[in-house]
């Protein structure tokens, strides 16, 4: 068995959306200068790093974070690498050859070559409104990406997310999937038990088999 963390580090220099919170850190209990316990004070918003859109986050009557039923979270999961495409449409989802009855699907795609810039990148890869009726009508649980958002920068109408949370499908953004190979994984990914919550950061780690 093959652990592989595809969870974003939380650290000083991180991208994060624009408009969204920076992640900050500081330490407020260090034992080189006398304190009891080394403790630290975080400041972070629900979509920092690896995280889990919940269908409230763009839907009023959607489900909150801590109603999402652990079991969209933990299974078996399709790793698909997308290549070089510029944007992920039904025509590229249809050449990936994802199995009939997948419930979790992760596009690997060039975003996962963005982590190591701390900038936030306006160009990324993102999942069209039609990519993203594709993924419904075939009945996906879960869809992760590889960078901050599964929809295209500068959207107004928020087409993708609407499409998917409308239809309970979870959306994971922030993974790294860079050391990843396609193929089918056990995945493994908890946001955090935040109530009411819109979304929250998550620990997502790939087991593979054999």
């Amino acid at each position: 068995m093959k652990m592989y963390d595809v969870t974003v580090p939380l650290q000083a220099a991180m991208p994060v959306y624009t408009g969204d919170p920076p992640f900050r850190i500081r330490p407020v209990g260090q034992l080189s200068k006398g304190d009891p316990f080394n403790t630290l004070l975080l400041s972070l918003g629900s979509h920092t790093g690896t995280h889990v859109d919940a269908p409230y986050h763009f839907e009023e009557n959607g489900l909150r974070i801590d109603q999402i039923p652990l079991e969209v979270f933990y299974g078996a999961a399709v790793v698909r690498d997308v290549g070089e495409a510029d944007e992920v449409d039904e025509g590229t989802l249809e050449a990936l050859d994802i199995p009939q009855g997948a419930q979790r699907l992760l596009l690997k795609t060039r975003n996962s070559r963005l982590w190591a810039d701390p900038s936030f990148h306006q160009e990324f890869v993102a999942v069209t409104p039609r990519g993203a009726r594709w993924l419904v009508e075939r009945g996906l649980r879960l869809v992760g990406v590889d960078y901050l958002s599964i929809e295209a920068f500068g959207a107004r109408e928020f087409p993708t997310h609407h499409t998917l949370l409308r239809a309970g499908v979870v959306i994971v953004e922030g993974l790294d999937l860079s050391q990843v190979l396609p193929g089918t994984y056990t995945l493994l990914c908890l946001p955090l038990r935040l109530a009411g919550g819109d979304g929250a950061p998550a620990r997502a780690v790939l087991i593979a088999s054999g």
